[in-house]
Formats: C-alpha cells, structure tokens, sequence
C-alpha cells in the first residue's frame, strides 16, 4: 500500500481543481439585501450550472499528466432553509444530500449568518458570513470506464484495476458583501451585486488499486479566493421570488511545461426559488 501526504501548492492542478469545485458551492444570498421581519421562515431550492471542463482542464493528476474525468454533474441542487432572527439578522442553512449520481456521492453542508446594514428606498446592503463542511465521493482517479480497460492499454494507460473510492473534502469559510437596487417601476424586481473573499481548506484522498497497487495518497491544499456576483431577483408572487445569478471566482493554475499562474476562473450560473412559509 502507498500511503504519502503531500501539501501542494495552490496554484498545482490538483489544487485548482478542488478550489473550482469548491466555488460552485460557495453559499450566495441569491435574495434582496433587505432585512426580513423577525421570524420569517424561508424554503428554497437553488440549482448552480456545473461548467463542462475541457481536456486540458481535466488533465490535472500529477501534477497535470493525468487526465481525470471530472464531468460529471451538470448542475447542482441544493435545498435551502433561511430563518429571519432580530437585530436584523438572518441565519441560512444549506444541504447537498448524498444522492449518488453518475458515480458520484456529494455531501455537503453550507451555513451563513447575514446582517442587514444598510436599507433605503433604493438600495440595501447586507453582510454574511459563511462556510462549508462537506466531502464528494466517487471514482475520480480511476473511473468505471478506465477499469474496463486491461492495465497499461492505451485506454487505460496508468493501470486502473477498479474504480477508485476517492473523496474530495471542500471546507471553506468567507466573507460575503451584496448589495441590491429595487427597479422602479418594476414590481419589487432588484439587481443583486457581491464580492467575496473565501478561504479554502481542501484536501483530495487517493482510494485507488493501479498496477496491483493500493494508493491510498493524500493531497492537502489551502488558500484564498476572491469571487464577484451579480443577478436581479424577481417576485413571482406575494409570498414567491425567483432569482438569478453569474458569479465569477478568480483562480490561478501553473499548468505544465509553463511555470508561471495563469487565470483559469469560475464563470457560472445559479438560479434560486424561494417560498415564504410566514
């Protein structure tokens, strides 16, 4: 059995791989920057575009040799709690259950505390902090197909005897800063703006079998991440609101033979429905 743990930079694929992925589930308002009235009870569901990777994206094993197959999901659906509490704040839960789909298991939990600062005619603001717990399951390293492949074909160049077991840990905590401008004339309808910084705690546990070999490596990351977001929210009615969302995360990557960073940001969609229940 090989059991190594190494701390990569921030900046290796490995790394901006998992702080990619990480991003997705960065916990967003996705509402009005308005207080709510002390003992509002909110239930929503957000669903997030999952960006489909290119080839040189996904060749991030390595230290970017390995292409590894990332595309998986195309959206993920997160089921939203928010509870309204005095002094204008807010406390909001999030949970992506473990639902295996496509060989993958996510299980991740988010929570925010917001604070309204500011609420005029016009605008609002609001402040929130929030973090992540939470691991995504699967066979990352060694997938399904490359098993079916006898070890060291082409298809199946670096052995793969099963499907590996690998978990992905996606903990993060940051700071979040929006802002809202209610349209006149537009029936309560508010462009939504943020920017966030994030601190990532990542970590990628190799559950592999290669060449009779049970690789059981752990690579650790940690680092910081600055995000943008900007959408409108809209009433679909008095007790409804539907809102939209593109949010930008800047994230660095030294692909090999370069030895510089280059950019190779999150740019990616979310939508969001909240019901009222009082």
């Amino acid at each position: 059995m090989l059991e190594v743990v190494e701390d990569v930079d921030f900046d290796r694929p490995e790394a901006w791989a998992m702080k990619y992925f990480g991003s997705i589930s960065m916990l967003t308002p996705l509402a009005p920057a308005r207080p709510r009235p002390p003992g509002t009870v909110e239930l929503a569901l957000e669903v997030s575009q999952v960006p489909h990777l290119s080839t040189a994206e996904r060749t991030v094993g390595f230290n970017g040799l390995k292409e590894e197959d990332l595309n998986r999901l195309p959206v993920l659906v997160r089921p939203r709690v928010t509870v309204a509490l005095p002094r204008r704040l807010a406390i909001e839960v999030g949970y992506v259950p473990p639902v295996r789909v496509d060989g993958v298991e996510p299980n991740l939990f988010s929570l925010a505390l917001e604070r309204a600062l500011y609420a005029g005619e016009r605008w609002s603001v609001a402040g929130r902090v929030h973090g992540q717990l939470g691991e995504v399951e699967g066979d990352l390293t060694c997938s399904k197909e490359d098993a079916s492949f006898p070890p060291g074909s082409p298809d199946n160049a670096f052995g793969c005897e099963a499907p590996s077991r690998d978990v992905s840990t996606l903990d993060h905590v940051g700071l979040h800063l929006g802002a809202g401008y209610e349209l006149p004339a537009a029936r309560g309808s508010t462009l939504l703006f943020g920017v966030g910084v994030v601190r990532h705690d990542l970590e990628f546990q190799v559950d592999a079998l290669t060449f009779g070999l049970h690789d059981r490596t752990l690579l650790r990351a940690d680092g910081t991440t600055y995000a943008l977001n900007a959408g409108i929210s809209i009433p679909a009615s008095e007790r409804t609101l539907l809102a939209f969302e593109v949010l930008w995360s800047a994230l660095d990557v030294v692909r090999p033979p370069r030895t510089a960073a280059e950019n190779d940001d999150l740019l990616h969609l979310r939508a969001i429905l909240r019901y009222r229940v009082r």
